[in-house]
């Protein structure tokens, strides 16, 4: 039933919630608003040790904002709607500071540290980013921060930039988590549905605004509630189609065509000097003589299901007369960044382990590289991979930690290069006053074969000329090596795998191999039930070489002991397991995996079903609009009521004529769109469009008009067929591009019937 509306008096505004387009104003515009400030702390929520709580907290804290600023806006300025809302974030920092405490002391002092020094705890950690109130804060502050932005955006002049807060959000997050997080095509998601729910609302807003506004003219209201019904539902299915095309697209499609794009993302956490200190214990080598001198002390227990040897502190820096640990320590939780590159053919393996009081600084012993360990706080050097306890001395400690243990194969390492970045540098450099003996031995016994080949030589040099001794004196600088070593084909002094390691460092770097020293303990004696104590004597140290897309590959460089059994096992057994000269050729080198492969990828040809998924999602989306078009064009002109089949002829001239030359302006009457069209068409057709517009023009104004009159079904049966016949008319004025788009545009969808 349509009924006649006369002109709104100026300046009255139409009751609350009858506006065209309050219900999808009032529905998608908030969801739109939290979606987009949800979006940062989504794609920043992989990169924490326990992203769970991140994904509940930051999504909440969204909501939160959005609804808060949304009902005080409703009834303050903008600056008292802000103001308002600010103590529930705070709140929040309040409630993290007592439930996941960081660095400060107390729940007050939790909260004035957080609020001061969250960007910079987050900086200055290990990633993934350790979960507690230090680092938590930012982010829950920057999301309520999006959300209210958003909101003051969305009810001001340019609703169109509501999504802009939650796009820098989460490019912010893309940035903070560097490398470590994956690739944010779930976030970019969450914006691009919400951009089209506030695409959708805003469109809606405005037609509704354009209602509100009336015109000079009498204008057609119709009160027929199953075409009010429909409407709304029609724009609820196309909003929804839309946004979930948009969100599949992105999801689904952005990996797919950003596949060949190889980025390497920096790390921002790179720019910040760690705040923890070095490890101001001695140096850990100087133990080892006094350790192989009097080797039954107990150091530590380890319970384990198999036998698990220990690294516990990397040197790099050599002074000449003594190698110091690196020392850039940041603050990590729990778990642990991943390896770069991944150790080869690596093998997790877990222990408990129980550190004695005799065992000094504050290094943690771990197995092979740590992924987890349960020991807080703590402190991790990526670079060395040792971890130290942030409290300060190690001993009494108890943890339990997992580490991968690598299968290193000597045919996997055969045509391995050594980096020439700069960065590797400092591994290759000796200080000055090196003996000539260091650059004599280098160029006999390493000055041909590949870089792995090299190195070996060294090793076998070290251990085949020289032997064990647990009386060597301490020392491990140039003259204590200088003393032991001797020239290629001769017996030569004998040392501690202090000296061993210490000289297999330098000879390497002698020969221009990147090289370090390692501390850590063989697997001790078997107590039963799992446990094995390691005592004094089973601590060891070994050399280590860098090699491109491998990583630090270890050395056995000790000879046997004086009476005993060859200590190669021991060594290259705590050097993250299994010696790279001595491969276990049962296994085989060559098992199915490509050697010129990048570590941690798998050859062969990538997989057809992302490509398929994303032609087929792109071809239903592509089929979707003209697929709704025809069906709504259909609804509108299906047989039924005479009224309601000539409104619809009504909507859909109207909406052709919009998408053809654009909207007529909201003041035309019936006889003004009429004559439009009609001028828009060719000259050949204008007779048929006289009759056919003119029957349209006087039916519409009847249904409006004049109820009673009514229309017969013949008579909109020929309204219906004129409409069709004008509409094809004007699609043939166009040229062959236009034409072929035309049902392909999805923007009448958006339109809201007139």
């Amino acid at each position: 039933m349509a009924t006649l509306t006369p002109q709104r008096p100026p300046g009255t505004a139409p009751a609350p919630g009858r506006g065209p387009g309050t219900p999808l104003r009032s529905v998608l515009a908030p969801l739109g608003l939290v979606m987009a400030a949800a979006a940062g702390g989504v794609a920043l929520a992989p990169g924490y040790a326990a992203p769970a709580p991140v994904y509940a907290v930051l999504p909440l804290c969204a909501l939160l904002s959005v609804a808060v600023t949304l009902a005080a806006r409703a009834r303050l300025s903008p600056l008292a709607g802000v103001l308002v809302g600010l103590p529930l974030p705070l709140a929040g920092v309040v409630v993290c500071a007592a439930r996941l405490p960081g660095q400060g002391t107390g729940v007050l002092g939790g909260t004035v540290e957080a609020l001061l020094h969250s960007g910079a705890r987050i900086l200055t950690s290990a990633a993934p980013t350790p979960l507690n109130a230090d680092t938590l804060t930012l982010p829950l502050l920057a999301t309520w921060i999006t959300g209210v932005a958003s909101v003051l955006l969305w009810q001001g002049s340019r609703p169109a930039l509501a999504v802009l807060p939650g796009l820098l959000a989460l490019v912010g997050a893309v940035v903070l988590n560097g490398p470590v997080a994956p690739p944010g095509f779930p976030s970019v998601g969450l914006v691009a549905v919400a951009a089209v729910l506030l695409m959708a609302a805003s469109s809606d807003d405005r037609t509704a605004a354009r209602a509100r506004a009336g015109s000079g003219d009498l204008r057609i209201e119709v009160d027929e509630a199953e075409a009010q019904t429909l409407g709304r539902l029609g724009r609820t299915l196309v909003t929804a189609v839309t946004a979930a095309l948009a969100a599949a697209a992105t999801v689904f499609g952005g990996p797919v065509l950003l596949a060949p794009w190889e980025a390497d993302p920096g790390d921002p956490r790179e720019t910040v000097r760690p705040p923890l200190a070095p490890e101001a214990a001695l140096n850990p080598l100087g133990y080892l003589a006094a350790w192989a001198a009097e080797p039954d002390d107990p150091l530590l227990t380890v319970r384990s299901e198999e036998p698990v040897d220990l690294r516990w502190v990397a040197l790099a820096e050599f002074t000449g007369t003594t190698w110091l640990p690196e020392g850039g320590y940041r603050a990590a939780g729990e778990v642990l960044p991943d390896p770069v590159p991944p150790p080869p053919h690596a093998t997790g393996v877990s222990a408990e382990i129980s550190v004695g009081d005799d065992l000094p600084g504050g290094w943690a012993p771990v197995v092979g590289v740590p992924r987890r360990v349960g020991l807080q706080p703590l402190g991790y050097d990526a670079v060395s991979g040792t971890v130290v306890s942030a409290d300060g001395g190690i001993a009494g400690a108890r943890y339990e930690v997992t580490g991968d243990v690598a299968d290193w194969r000597a045919a996997e390492l055969a045509d391995a290069s050594v980096p020439a970045d700069a960065v590797f540098d400092r591994y290759r450099e000796l200080p000055p006053g090196a003996p000539p003996v260091l650059n004599d031995v280098a160029a006999a016994v390493a000055g041909q074969g590949s870089p792995y080949e090299r190195a070996v030589h060294l090793s076998e040099y070290l251990r085949e000329s020289h032997y064990f001794s647990a009386r060597t004196p301490g020392g491990h600088g140039y003259a204590n090596v200088a003393d032991m070593l001797a020239p290629p084909g001769q017996q030569g002094g004998g040392g501690t795998s202090e000296q061993f390691a210490s000289a297999f460092a330098m000879l390497a770097r002698a020969a221009g191999l990147p090289s370090r020293v390692v501390v850590g303990f063989g697997s001790g004696s078997d107590e039963g039930d799992g446990v094995r104590t390691v005592l004094t004597g089973d601590a060891l140290a070994w050399g280590e070489v860098y090699f491109d897309g491998v990583g630090w590959v270890p050395f056995a460089v000790t000879p046997g002991e004086e009476g005993g059994d060859d200590a190669e096992g021991a060594s290259s057994g705590a050097a993250e397991g299994g010696s790279p000269e001595e491969p276990d050729d049962a296994d085989g080198a060559d098992d199915g995996a490509d050697p010129g492969a990048p570590p941690g990828r798998e050859a062969g040809p990538a997989p057809l079903w992302p490509f398929l998924a994303t032609g087929g999602l792109l071809l239903a989306a592509a089929a979707a609009v003209p697929a709704l078009r025809l069906a709504r064009s259909r609804w509108r002109l299906r047989p039924g009521v005479p009224e309601r089949r000539v409104l619809g002829a009504w909507r859909e001239l109207r909406d052709h004529l919009r998408q053809y030359a654009g909207a007529p302006p909201p003041g035309h009457t019936v006889g003004d769109t009429v004559a439009l069209v009609r001028a828009l068409l060719p000259e050949e057709g204008r007779e048929w469009a006289r009759v056919d517009l003119r029957r349209l023009a006087g039916a519409v104004n009847r249904v409006g008009f004049a109820p009673g009159a009514g229309v017969s079904a013949a008579e909109s049966a020929h309204i219906v067929d004129g409409v069709r016949r004008q509409s094809r008319a004007l699609r043939r004025t166009l040229g062959r591009g236009r034409r072929l788009a035309w049902w392909f545009d999805p923007r009448p969808l958006f339109w809201r019937a007139p």
